[in-house]
């Protein structure tokens, strides 16, 4: 399946309010010369989130190294180097995030990370607009929408979603848990993203890794024609019998309506 025919059954099943977004992760250390570097662009580092954010409400095209990477937390997550010992230790989740070092470090051992090495360069690109084979698939959607990626995800093996939430570095779920993984993941944005990237506080995330995607767009049609959820929601109270206040039965009589009819 191409990006466009990806891009045109998630638009049309999900209608996001956004681009959906490609990723590519690789080892390569280069950025295709069509691709934006932020390095080059502005002249300083962003960070990856904000990249996405371009992507998905600019269109634009953007190439990620190490170089290009503003957020400290972000470059251990995606590999480019080792946390330190005071990060391991939870020494910088304590105390803005837990009371304790200790209870920092147990929240720290959780965050997905990438093998040092193992990644050089990261590409984000409006799906439709992406000349890679992409390796994950952004979705920002309401909770109504999400909720129809996670129906669709499920639709051939069923099972659950299981998703982490720590409040914090939402990169590591959006980007390196479900490439590791190979599994859809539902993400709530954190402050950081919301801050810097400006998402918006109603927005959540759902990431496709590729081995899911042609699952995922599998479900999407197939529960779409079963009817019962949908983008937009098909609300059965759009059929319900109107009521009006007692005050209004002279009025109705008037107007020749009885009890028994259906406007």
């Amino acid at each position: 399946m191409t990006n466009d025919q990806v891009n045109s059954s998630i638009e049309k099943y999900i209608r996001p309010l956004t681009l959906p977004v490609a990723v590519r992760i690789s080892q390569d250390r280069s950025i295709p010369e069509n691709y934006r570097r932020p390095t080059r662009v502005f002249g300083y580092r962003i960070n990856i989130c904000q990249g996405v954010n371009m992507a998905r409400r600019y269109g634009w095209t953007l190439g990620f190294l190490e170089d290009d990477m503003a957020c400290p937390l972000s470059i251990p997550i995606f590999g480019f180097r080792e946390d330190p010992d005071f990060v391991t230790r939870g020494e910088i989740i304590h105390p803005d995030f837990a009371k304790t070092v200790e209870a920092g470090a147990r929240t720290q051992a959780l965050q997905p990370r990438a093998p040092v090495g193992s990644i050089g360069s990261v590409l984000v690109a409006p799906l439709d607009r992406a000349d890679f084979d992409a390796d994950l698939i952004l979705v920002y959607g309401n909770p109504a929408q999400i909720v129809r990626l996670i129906q669709s995800a499920l639709y051939r093996e069923g099972g659950a979603i299981e998703s982490r939430f720590s409040g914090r570095c939402a990169c590591a779920q959006e980007f390196i848990y479900p490439h590791l993984n190979q599994k859809c993941n539902v993400i709530i944005p954190a402050q950081g993203e919301r801050l810097f990237a400006m998402t918006a506080d109603d927005e959540l995330v759902f990431s496709i890794p590729k081995s899911q995607i042609e699952a995922v767009l599998e479900g999407l049609e197939v529960t779409h024609k079963r009817g019962v959820a949908r983008i937009p929601t098909p609300f059965f109270g759009l059929r319900m019998k109107p009521e009006f206040p007692k005050r209004y039965d002279e009025l109705a009589t008037f107007c020749g309506l009885s009890k028994d009819k259906t406007v």
